[in-house]
C-alpha cells in the first residue's frame, strides 16, 4: 500500500500540486459540504479524532484550508481557501488520471485489487493485525 502512496504523491508532485493523498477524503469533504468540523469529519470519514485533528492542523499549515468559527463561536470549522479552491481542476484530473491507473492495474490481476483490499479490511474488523501476529508469536 505504502508503495501505492508514495506513486500517487509522487504524481501529485509531478503536476506541481502540493498535496498529499491523505488529504484527499477530507479535501472532497469539503468541496461538497463548504465547512465542516473536526467532528463532523470524525463521523463522516471514519477516522478518529487526533487522526483528523493533526490532518487537517498539517492542510492548514499547507494552505489547503482555514479554521473559522461556526456560527455559535464555540466550535471551530474547516474551509477550503481560494488557493486550495483554485487548485481543483487539476486535482480533478489527477484524481481521474489515478482512477485509470487502479483500473488498468485491476485488470492486470487475477482479481480486483479494491475487492482485496475491502475482503482484507473487514476481516481485519474481526480479528485486528496486532492479534494475528500475537497469535502467530504464541505458536
Amino acid at each position: 500500500m505504502a508503495a501505492l502512496d508514495d506513486a500517487v504523491e509522487q504524481a501529485y508532485r509531478d503536476a506541481g500540486l502540493n498535496f498529499r493523498p491523505r488529504f484527499y477524503p477530507y479535501f472532497r469533504l469539503l468541496m461538497a459540504r463548504d465547512s465542516a468540523s473536526v467532528g463532523e469529519c470524525v463521523a463522516a470519514l471514519g477516522f478518529t479524532q487526533p487522526a483528523a485533528t493533526q490532518t487537517l492542523q498539517t492542510m492548514v499549515r499547507e494552505g489547503l484550508i482555514e479554521s473559522v468559527p461556526a456560527r455559535d463561536r464555540r466550535e471551530r470549522r474547516f474551509i477550503l481557501t481560494p488557493a486550495a479552491r483554485a487548485m481543483i481542476p487539476d486535482l480533478e484530473a489527477a484524481w481521474a488520471a489515478t482512477a485509470g491507473a487502479a483500473r488498468a492495474l485491476d485488470a492486470a490481476l487475477p482479481q480486483p485489487l479494491g475487492a482485496t483490499v475491502d475482503a482484507a479490511l473487514e476481516q481485519l474488523q474481526r480479528q485486528s493485525f496486532g492479534d494475528l501476529i500475537k497469535k502467530e508469536r504464541a505458536r
